[in-house]
């Protein structure tokens, strides 16, 4: 009695041990356990069997079954993408995800170099670490309303990046204004009420409720210049990491914001050169991290005229007869221009009629203000 006992819990153990690896149009699936059931999960396949050499190269449009059965009968819903499932898929460029996956683990599409876009279902829940990223042809992302648990750097590195959006359904993240960004929606009882820019990518354009940039948000994008609103109030480590382009910190802000030593690169520090308001030099050249550029200037970031071409504080002719030596291609003496912080190019004081040209428009602008003042 005891011996067949044991011999029937050996065999049910047996049954519970899982299923051996199965493809299913090029997608390797195995078995995982979800409180006292069983789902399943996308694998690479040489994880699980090191007698095999199975991986996903030559797979370019991964379609993932919302369910698989491993005995011919028991369909298992697929509710996961597991640990550097398509890590370094070289010619992956499409993935379909059903809406039964609930988690994207850790590195699943890490560094896959032809990944173009991918949409995240409203099923997704949890990315976890490195769980979209550093996908050097990625250009699209779409994050669904159920994703609330995002690890820190789920999203980094995606270098080509140009649209940003978010399902506005989201409780934890929103994408507004069509910023470009992922940024994480919070209320008074969380992080202070302020608003973090999560991930971005070199169109983000920072809408004014973002207070917070966050671990890893421009990291490695090919960004050349940067504008930092006044309201920005920190900036957290590798924000700028492997961004070795860029050239140009245009900071709106007269009191330097708290910054972390890995916030930019050391080569930064040298290749940079950092704008600041008029008049906070000094203060920025002693506080920790911003005093580090070799490189930091001064400009008038609010003292900028429409009309004032030349910038001797009155609008006159000789203002006109700046835009058209502007548009001739020549430089006006005393002729300034900085970034607008809130997006849509610079602030330009040529640009009077701000439709973001300097032409003939703006010298009839500057005309009329002339006769309006004299009239």
């Amino acid at each position: 009695m005891k011996r067949l006992l044991f011999i029937t819990l050996l065999m049910a153990c047996a049954s519970l041990a899982g299923h051996a690896v199965i493809e299913v149009d090029g997608v390797f699936y195995n078995t995982y356990w979800v409180g006292s059931h069983q789902e399943a999960v996308v694998v690479v396949g040489d994880t699980y069997d090191q007698d095999k050499e199975i991986n996903y190269t030559g797979l370019v449009h991964a379609i993932i079954r919302d369910s698989v059965s491993f005995d011919g009968t028991t369909m298992l819903p697929v509710s996961k993408i597991g640990w550097v499932a398509f890590q370094w898929a070289t010619d992956l460029e499409e993935v379909t995800i059903p809406n039964t996956v609930k988690i994207i683990g850790e590195a699943a599409f890490n560094k896959c170099p032809k990944l173009r876009s991918i949409t995240i279902p409203n099923s997704v829940v949890t990315i976890e670490e490195w769980g979209i990223a550093h996908n050097e042809s990625l250009r699209e992302l779409h994050l669904g309303s159920g994703a609330v648990n995002l690890d820190n750097s789920a999203i980094v590195g995606n270098t080509a990046l140009e649209v940003i959006t978010v399902d506005e359904n989201n409780p934890i993240y929103d994408s507004r204004n069509n910023c470009n960004g992922i940024i994480t929606t919070v209320n008074n009882s969380m992080v202070h009420d302020r608003h973090i820019l999560f991930t971005a990518c070199s169109r983000t354009v920072l809408p004014r409720e973002v207070t917070w940039i966050a671990r890893g948000a421009y990291q490695h994008q090919g960004i050349t210049m940067v504008i930092l609103p006044e309201q920005i109030t920190n900036l957290e480590y590798t924000c700028f990491e492997g961004c070795e382009y860029l050239t140009e910190i245009y900071n709106f802000s007269s009191e330097p914001q708290g910054c972390m030593g890995t916030t930019f690169e050391d080569y930064h520090y040298e290749n940079c050169t950092l704008y600041v308001p008029r008049g906070t030099k000094e203060i920025y050249e002693q506080v920790p991290v911003w005093g580090s550029f070799r490189h930091i200037e001064e400009f008038d970031a609010t003292t900028i005229i429409p009309g004032d071409v030349n910038g001797d504080g009155e609008i006159t002719v000789a203002d006109a007869n700046s835009v058209v030596v502007i548009i001739n291609g020549g430089s006006s003496h005393g002729h300034t221009r900085v970034p607008n912080p809130d997006g849509g190019g610079w602030i330009d004081p040529a640009d009077v009629n701000g439709d973001g040209e300097v032409n003939i428009a703006d010298i009839n602008a500057i005309i009329d203000m002339i006769l309006s003042h004299h009239s």
